[in-house]
């Protein structure tokens, strides 16, 4: 099978450190899943994973700060993710993705609770590119973005408490900017604190990708600091995606961020026509979820 050719940029900055006002520890973590190898982050270094990987699937997870082992929930988010690739390619990738993020979630947030209240989340944005087209799920306020042609649009809504009461149809209290749910901690306020809410259609899609696209992933150390008109605008004037991650993480330091910043900018560089060979749906879920959380996926890494 013919694969997409991408060029990825990552980083993954703990930002301005305690000593002026920022955080004692990186929490955010990324996963880098493609040619034949998973890569995310291991404290201070990059773990490298030998996996089968069918397409390219790219992840943003920033740990709670308010929770306890942000950092770890984050890291478990990431490795879960990467348990994704195994026997090859879904009917209906979105399907799968989106079924897999609320499975990996449920299984986390059970083998967290069975050491005790469950105080550890984090955000969860990822993008699993397959053939031309660019599937995508989230959860909490990190953020997807699709560039083309010198035009930038956000993909995913943050969800915050406002944005649900938006959605169904009520009025937004006097906490609507905080933050709703996370992945593993899960949603508050909606009657099933051990759930997550993920709208198909409004927290899952599908893009239709086209030479010369990017695509970026980050926490809100940026987005949360550097407009979207801003963001664009550093897109457009930088092409190669390394740089270009490096460049939005200082333009948000430099604005005053003092959160950790992670960003990861892919660019589409060549497109083959689709030729997937799919596997039944039912029987690949069943395989990949059974497998989607280890007893190693919540210990510490050295």
């Amino acid at each position: 099978m013919a694969k997409d050719r991408l060029t990825i940029g990552v980083v993954c900055s703990r930002g301005i450190g305690p000593d002026r006002g920022g955080r004692a520890r990186n929490e955010d973590n990324y996963l880098v899943c493609r040619d034949g190898e998973a890569r995310y982050r291991n404290q201070d270094r990059e773990a490298v994973e030998a996996m089968a990987t069918f397409g390219s699937l790219i992840c943003v997870a920033d740990g709670m700060g308010g929770h306890e082992d942000g950092d770890l929930a984050s890291s478990a988010a990431v490795r879960a993710m990467a348990r994704l690739f195994k026997r090859g390619v879904p009917e209906d990738p979105e399907l799968h993705l989106h079924r897999f993020v609320l499975d990996a979630h449920r299984r986390l947030h059970r083998k967290v609770s069975e050491r005790g209240p469950v105080r550890m989340g984090t955000t969860l944005t990822s993008l699993w590119m397959l053939e031309g087209q660019a599937f995508w799920t989230h959860v909490g306020d990190s953020r997807l973005y699709h560039w083309r042609r010198g035009d930038l649009k956000r993909i995913t809504q943050d969800h915050t408490r406002a944005n649900f009461a938006v959605r169904d149809g009520r009025r937004p209290d006097s906490d609507g900017a905080f933050l709703a749910q996370n992945f593993v901690y899960g949603s508050r306020g909606f009657g099933n604190d051990k759930g997550i809410r993920v709208d198909a259609g409004t927290d899952t899609g599908v893009l239709e990708l086209e030479v010369g696209d990017r695509l970026m992933l980050c926490s809100d150390g940026l987005s949360g600091i550097v407009p979207d008109h801003r963001i664009g605008d550093l897109l457009s004037e930088v092409p190669e995606p390394q740089p270009a991650a490096t460049a939005l993480m200082e333009r948000a330091l430099a604005a005053g961020s003092d959160d950790n910043v992670t960003v990861i900018v892919a660019r589409v560089d060549e497109l083959f026509p689709r030729q997937r060979a799919t596997l039944d749906d039912e029987t690949f879920s069943m395989e990949i979820l059974d497998a989607s959380v280890d007893d190693d996926t919540l210990v510490p890494m050295d």
